[in-house]
C-alpha cells in the first residue's frame, strides 16, 4: 500500500521533491528569488526550497546530504521536518571548504569558468539534499530514579568514549 504525501508551493518557482519509485530518497531543490547565494568557508545558511508538506504523523521526514553535494565539501546539518510542521522546508547549509561555495542561477558558461576558480560552484538547478519519509515510532516515555535505570541488563553499562575497544 503506498502512503500518500502533499507538497504544496510557497513560492511558485519551487520544484516539489520527486524519486524513482525504487529509490528511497526523494531530491530537493533550493528555491530563492537571489540570482545566488554565497556561503562562505565554514559559515552554515539555510537555503529555503519554497515548499511545505504534510504527511501522516505514523512518519516524518528526514533530510540527507547527496553524494554529489558531499564530496564538493558542501554538509547538509540536521533535517527533522515533522509531520505537524506546515511552513517552508529550509535546508542546513555548511561549507567544509577552504573557498565559498556559489549556488547560483547563472547559466554563462564564461561567468561560470570564472567562478570555479574562485570558488565552489553549485548549480541552481541541481538538487540541495534529499529527503526520505520515515516511520515515526509510537513510544511512551517514563521517568525513572538512575539507580533503577542501571539495574537494566546492558553490555556497555556505563563505559563511556572507546568502551567498546572498536
Amino acid at each position: 500500500m503506498k502512503t500518500t504525501i502533499h507538497f504544496a508551493k510557497i513560492n511558485q518557482n519551487a520544484i516539489i521533491p520527486s524519486k524513482i519509485e525504487e529509490n528511497a530518497g526523494m531530491d530537493v531543490y533550493s528555491c530563492f528569488d537571489e540570482d545566488y547565494i554565497i556561503i562562505q568557508s565554514n559559515e552554515t545558511k539555510m537555503i529555503p526550497t519554497g515548499i511545505a508538506s504534510v504527511c501522516s504523523d505514523d512518519y516524518y521526514f528526514q533530510l540527507f546530504e547527496r553524494s554529489s553535494t558531499g564530496t564538493k565539501g558542501i554538509g547538509q546539518r540536521c533535517g527533522v521536518i515533522d509531520s505537524s510542521y506546515r511552513g517552508t522546508w529550509f535546508v542546513s547549509i555548511t561549507n567544509h571548504n577552504n573557498k565559498p561555495i556559489i549556488i547560483t542561477k547563472e547559466k554563462n558558461e564564461d561567468v561560470l569558468k570564472l567562478l570555479q576558480n574562485l570558488a565552489i560552484v553549485y548549480p541552481y538547478s541541481k538538487a540541495i539534499c534529499q529527503v526520505v519519509l520515515l516511520p515515526v515510532p509510537k513510544i511512551n516515555i517514563e521517568e525513572i530514579d538512575y539507580e533503577t535505570l542501571k539495574t537494566f541488563e546492558s553490555e556497555r553499562g556505563i563505559g563511556c568514549l572507546d568502551s567498546t575497544n572498536k
